[in-house]
């Protein structure tokens, strides 16, 4: 049944995509992911465990409060989607091997980050920092199963080789690129220097191009101004999930 890892890859991407939502609402303003139980914003009744099942009490409530009627925000069954569709495709990119728990995680991190990126312009330590130490420890667990340690040298110098550039645009204008950047360009080279140091060139290359893409269009909307700020990490996010799909096939094109 080759379909059977993607169906429950997609149950498990939900439910992850469900703790996702909380983590977004809760870590930027301070507060507990733990407690107390999720209640609704409107009224403050807190929300019985049949409300709060993936999309599918969204669809079944048709978007509003069982108590008050009032709207739920879209942004929550779509990131939970947004975040099953990633581990299904992780799940078909990478089969039942030793590298997928790493790449699900580094998938559900992005779609956290990015989310808080947009709403807030920043990206907290708090999630950046266990992200990493989490990367890295299943990336070396999966070294361990498979044997393949030069892999995991090359996620080290990913990281190296994705962060320090940042690091040094950073120095060089410091109101072009802020210390979470940094950050992040270092988690996103550990994950793409597993697959190869051409990967991280590649997700680095895509997220300034896509960020550069955005700007522009944003500013000829006149939705932003020349000088204001621009979320990156979402732009970073998206350019690493591509290398990690297409890397291969994109460098042996830009190679000729």
């Amino acid at each position: 049944m080759q379909w059977y890892p993607s169906l429950v890859a997609f149950f498990f991407g939900l439910s992850v995509g469900s703790f996702a939502n909380v983590v977004v609402y809760r870590v930027p303003r301070g507060l507990s992911i733990v407690k107390p139980r999720s209640a609704c914003p409107g009224c403050g009744t807190e929300i019985a465990w049949y409300d709060n099942l993936p999309v599918f009490s969204y669809l079944w409530l048709r978007g509003r409060c069982r108590t008050c009627a009032a709207r739920i925000s879209w942004r929550y069954p779509a990131l939970e989607l947004v975040t099953a569709g990633i581990w299904v495709a992780l799940t078909l990119r990478f089969d039942l091997t030793a590298q997928l728990p790493a790449f699900v995680a580094l998938g559900s991190t992005l779609v956290i980050l990015s989310a808080i990126d947009f709403e807030h312009r920043r990206l907290p330590n708090k999630i950046l920092g266990p992200a990493a130490i989490i990367g890295l420890l299943l990336l070396l667990l999966a070294a361990g199963l498979s044997g393949e340690w030069g892999r995991l040298l090359r996620s080290l110098a990913g990281a190296l080789a994705y962060g320090l550039p940042l690091f040094l645009i950073a120095l060089a204008v410091p109101k072009g690129m802020g210390g979470g950047d940094i950050k992040l360009g270092a988690y996103l080279g550990l994950h793409l220097g597993w697959l190869g140091l051409a990967h991280v060139a590649v997700g680095a290359i895509l997220g300034f191009l896509f960020g550069a893409v955005a700007g522009i269009a944003l500013i000829a909307a006149g939705k932003k101004g020349r000088k204001d700020p621009i979320p990156f990490g979402p732009f970073m996010a998206i350019g690493s999930l591509v290398a990690v799909f297409f890397g291969e096939p994109l460098v042996r094109f830009w190679l000729g």
